[in-house]
């Protein structure tokens, strides 16, 4: 422990771990932080290689031992990531080495998520940009009739859709996580926002021959934006369409647990399912799975849009596993008052 009980109290109120060590590298003293982040380990007295079993961290201490200044280092420990500085000084006429530890772990994982992020958005405006510019090149290249010409227009059209649809989810994905876009909850009767995101997706549901199964009942009612939940419902169903194979079949259920007041709401498919090890990765911005596991490509926002809505809703959401064969997207909202029958 440190000698001096001012130096202590005031090393204890630093939110990130402090380990001194002697010249033999043994630790003479640590505050609180530091013995909370070994709990059971011999941490006075103990040689710190053996603490923290660091190749980067016992190369830094090497460095010092030579010179005053040395890069900073960065090791795991515990699952976590950690980055080190270290300063030589003298106490009571001692050389001792003092070791200041800062978790990283959040700060790389939003660094990846970035470079992630960047890498999506370049992804999928390329290839409507690519696109574009293919039949911008056959229309001033070529001689083309003004059938050709009318239906290179049309698809040129749809590009832009998609380019705008990209924007449009970046812009409304930016405002909900900024708490900018306002949610009106109001009592709605679940089965008819339900209805409407159905009604929405007819066409597509009668030219893939799927069959839709539905357990919802008439008197469950929830608190909700209904423009924002309608979407986040109709991005599921439609999910769930484009990888449900022709003839097969979407299980739509929900049910209300009283005692905690949420409702739960699943949507299931009868597609090829996603991997245990992307599950937690599905709601990221721009995040696609696998090309092969559905027919068509989404703009990839779909889901992380859907995520911050039902979190902006006070519930969350998650995808498992589906007997039906695919994957089970349920989502958790509070209950409105409930009717009778």
């Amino acid at each position: 422990m440190y000698t001096n009980p001012q130096l202590a109290l005031l090393a204890d109120q630093a939110y990130d771990p402090l380990i001194l060590l002697d010249d033999s590298r043994r630790v003479v003293a640590a505050n609180s932080a530091a013995r909370n982040l070994l709990p059971g380990a011999a941490l006075i007295g103990g040689q710190i290689e053996s603490l923290i079993p660091s190749p980067d961290l016992l190369e830094l201490l090497d460095c010092m031992a030579i010179h005053l200044h040395c890069p900073e280092a960065q090791f795991p420990l515990g699952g976590r990531t950690y980055r080190v500085r270290c300063n030589r000084l003298k106490v009571e006429g001692k050389t001792c080495y003092a070791l200041a530890l800062k978790d990283i772990s959040e700060l790389l994982k939003l660094n990846r998520a970035r470079r992630d992020m960047v890498a999506n958005i370049s992804h999928e405006l390329r290839t409507p940009i690519s696109a574009i510019r293919l039949l911008r090149d056959t229309l001033t290249r070529q001689e083309v009739s003004k059938k050709h010409r009318d239906k290179i227009l049309r698809k040129i059209g749809r590009e832009l859709d998609t380019l705008q649809r990209i924007v449009d989810g970046m812009h409304d994905l930016s405002m909900i996580e900024s708490g900018q876009a306002i949610m009106k909850l109001i009592d709605m009767p679940l089965s008819v926002l339900m209805d409407e995101a159905l009604e929405h997706l007819d066409e597509q549901i009668e030219q893939r021959e799927v069959d839709i199964e539905r357990d919802i009942p008439d008197n469950l009612i929830v608190l909700v934006d209904t423009g924002q939940i309608g979407r986040v419902l109709g991005n599921l169903i439609h999910n769930a369409l484009k990888v449900t194979p022709k003839k097969g079949k979407i299980r739509l259920t929900a049910h209300l647990d009283a005692e905690r007041q949420m409702v739960t709401i699943c949507v299931e498919d009868s597609g090829p399912g996603i991997p245990p090890e992307e599950r937690d990765r599905i709601f990221e911005r721009f995040y696609q799975l696998d090309a092969a596991r559905s027919e068509r490509r989404g703009s990839g926002l779909g889901l992380s849009i859907a995520k911050h809505i039902i979190e902006a809703h006070q519930g969350r959401i998650w995808v498992e596993a589906s007997t039906l064969g695919g994957a089970r997207f349920c989502f958790m909202l509070l209950s409105g008052r409930q009717q009778n029958g």
